[in-house]
């Protein structure tokens, strides 16, 4: 797919001499993506395209309107992140554009099911709309997993193939986002197998998610038509992976990191044509501070990745995985997405080219004077029952003894990424369990927010909540209102205020709220730009270090509801066993 309409002909007369580019970037060290070359040279530029690259130092000799002095520095493609959830940033898209594009990256590909989760069609085309009003090169993926289980949970909206063919139908929706519910894939399941299709007849992108997954289930499941994943937990599953053809795309996000890992098996190979950078689900007070696809190549580079590798992963490799044939290179015919480095060691760009225009000098947005529209929102949580402080309690059914075993979910097990559940003997007090005496054990639960009246209470060990409550509205993926807590008061308190906010964070102790982030974007997102964003997050997560230990962090809660997650996970439905894809008993049945 061609980005940049092309219209040859006047690209030719150009090349001739019969009339002038647009702007001439000289004085520059070209990277080139397709040898590992780097040479002195200059780029002519017509409507947004590169039409010739000279070799060799040269003055402007006059071939544009306009001439750009790149002082001897670098000239890289624009970076490209394969995979981002941008409602994950808190941000909505044009603030998350005016926040990425200083940094160097020129094009996102995102699955919006976050937002196709909360509010269906509707909320995948509130980001499309929005998008367009930056620069920054956009492009969505239809939601394959909305819900991520049917049956397990509840979203707000429900997608089968109608929706997704509807989907893949609209501009600016380049593919099928990221297949999480691969169990019944694997098993040719009638809804997977339907959206899957969609996807296939039209030939696009589908993008793949799969964590831990080999054998015959790694291959029926590539077979389906999965063609990549950014969730390779260690260097075997990374190299087996790469070895069954799938593109591998490696992430560093707010909520996990393998990348250390994973390089330690790329580095090695002889052919990392099927490797690119993303970034998943980072925060923006991460984005502002620390940056995007640049701060994952300066972290690259400290586990001693090579550098030409590593902007060639990010530009060239990343533009072929999506089949955007006219993105990440500077050569003849490609879009001018282009940054001037000074350095390549991951630092910030000099200046930032979308289409031969600067957006973003010396780490800066260009245009000081834009506006952002305000954005007007119904609140999205549709808690509209009364919630009672029994609400929040654990009552021990009749039939149990003192003697009657719970289950309990151990945050983390054992080092690894997921939560795993162990029946065992709890406190029990006036036919209610407490743990209250209990070192570092919590009560997790989620209320549905789309109008069911249902909600699940569970008991989790080593979350790190030492008291008051941790409650979010940002809960992977159907972003119920979920919770851990030690003060079933507190608990509630924090479930009034999002409520009463329209969503968010909250953090609570005390009989008081320590700190509200409010997300009023469907419970999801801010409209604030990434600079004042950036200052609530910090003051949330400063709350929550008030009542928690060093293991807890603000969006450890964000997957303690996701069933496709094999562990054992809790949703509005149920307590759940992942790999089995069961619901299991809170108490142990004898």
């Amino acid at each position: 797919m061609e980005v940049t309409g092309k219209n040859r002909s006047l690209y030719l007369k150009a090349i001739n001499h019969m009339i002038k580019c647009d702007l001439t970037i000289g004085n520059v060290i070209v990277f080139d993506v397709f040898t590992g070359k780097l040479f002195v040279g200059s780029v002519d530029i017509l409507e947004g395209v590169i039409i010739q690259v000279r070799e060799g130092a040269a003055e402007d000799a006059g071939y544009a309107k306009a001439y750009y002095n790149g002082k001897g520095m670098y000239l890289v493609p624009g970076f490209i992140d394969t995979h981002i959830h941008i409602e994950s940033t808190m941000m909505t898209p044009e603030n998350f554009a005016y926040t990425v594009l200083p940094h160097g990256t020129t094009t996102v590909v995102a699955d919006p099911h976050e937002t196709a989760k909360v509010n269906g069609i509707q909320g995948v085309r509130f980001m499309l709309d929005n998008a367009k009003k930056a620069q920054l090169r956009q492009f969505f993926l239809a939601p394959s997993c909305v819900p991520a289980v049917p049956n397990l949970e509840n979203s707000g909206a429900v997608f089968k193939e109608k929706e997704i063919s509807e989907l893949l139908d609209t501009p600016g929706i380049i593919g099928i986002g990221e297949v999480m519910d691969y169990m019944n894939v694997c098993k040719d399941e009638d809804r997977m197998h339907g959206i899957l299709q969609e996807g296939l007849k039209r030939g696009v992108f589908i993008q793949g998610h799969a964590p831990r997954l080999t054998g015959e289930s790694l291959n029926a499941y590539i077979t389906a038509g999965a063609q990549s994943d950014h969730e390779c937990r260690d260097r075997e599953e990374c190299a087996l992976k790469q070895r069954k053809g799938m593109h591998v795309n490696l992430k560093s996000s707010s909520l996990s990191n393998y990348l250390k890992e994973n390089l330690t098996v790329v580095n090695t190979q002889r052919w990392k044509d099927n490797v690119s950078l993303c970034t998943d689900d980072v925060h923006a007070e991460v984005l502002f501070k620390e940056g995007h696809i640049d701060r994952i190549i300066r972290e690259a580079i400290s586990y001693g990745a090579d550098p030409i590798e590593l902007y060639r992963f990010a530009t060239y490799n990343a533009a072929r995985e999506y089949q955007l044939c006219d993105l990440g290179a500077v050569a003849p015919g490609y879009t001018a997405d282009l940054q001037l480095l000074k350095n390549l060691n991951g630092s910030c760009p000099e200046a930032v080219f979308i289409g031969g225009n600067v957006v973003a000098e010396h780490g800066k947005y260009c245009f000081k004077n834009h506006n952002p529209e305000k954005l007007h929102f119904e609140n999205s949580i549709h808690l509209d029952y009364d919630i009672s402080l029994e609400d929040f309690k654990i009552k021990v059914p009749a039939h149990c003894t003192d003697e009657t075993e719970a289950l309990v979910i151990q945050s983390k097990y054992k080092g690894t990424s997921f939560n795993k559940g162990f029946y065992e003997k709890v406190p029990v007090n006036s036919g209610y369990v407490d743990i209250s005496s209990l070192d570092n054990y919590q009560f997790c639960g989620v209320f549905n927010r789309y109008g069911r009246h249902n909600h699940t209470i569970g008991i989790m060990k080593g979350f790190g909540i030492k008291e008051g409550a941790l409650v979010s509205t940002i809960a992977h993926d159907s972003h119920n209102i979920t919770m851990v807590y030690r003060d079933p008061y507190d608990a509630m308190l924090a479930v009034h205020a999002l409520k009463k906010s329209g969503g968010g964070i909250a953090v609570a102790s005390k009989g008081k709220i320590l700190s509200l982030l409010p997300l009023p974007v469907m419970g999801l997102m801010s409209d604030l730009p990434a600079s004042q964003l950036a200052d609530q997050i910090k003051d949330t997560e400063a709350a929550l270090k008030k009542i928690s230990d060093d293991s807890c962090y603000l969006l450890k809660i964000a997957t303690i509801a996701l069933p496709v997650l094999p562990g054992t996970i809790i949703t509005d439905e149920g307590i759940v066993d992942g790999e089995k894809q069961v619901f299991l008993s809170l108490f142990k049945e004898n």
